[in-house]
């Protein structure tokens, strides 16, 4: 997806889940070479994060988390689409 967004010229925001985030860092470093924007899931950039956060300052993260925050961005900016890439 970060790959394509350059491609055609779209920016990508992914929001990883937090302990793939930190135990897979060359995922995260190959998105961001190619274009991306990534945070860790739970994030401090959307409400949905800020609030897992708030609950748990140490969450580890889930893929629902993630969801959530790229499906809350996504319906809060309106020149922004949502998309999920099985990895």
């Amino acid at each position: 997806m970060a790959l394509a967004g350059t491609m055609f010229g779209l920016e990508v925001t992914v929001y990883m889940v937090r302990v793939s985030y930190d135990q897979k860092p060359y995922r995260r470093i190959a998105m961001e070479t190619w274009g991306a924007t990534v945070h860790p899931s739970p994030s401090t950039v959307t409400n949905a994060g800020r609030k897992m956060l708030e609950m748990d300052p140490n969450c580890s993260g889930s893929l629902g988390m993630a969801i959530s925050e790229a499906v809350e961005d996504a319906a809060t900016h309106n020149d922004t689409n949502y998309a999920s890439v099985p990895c």
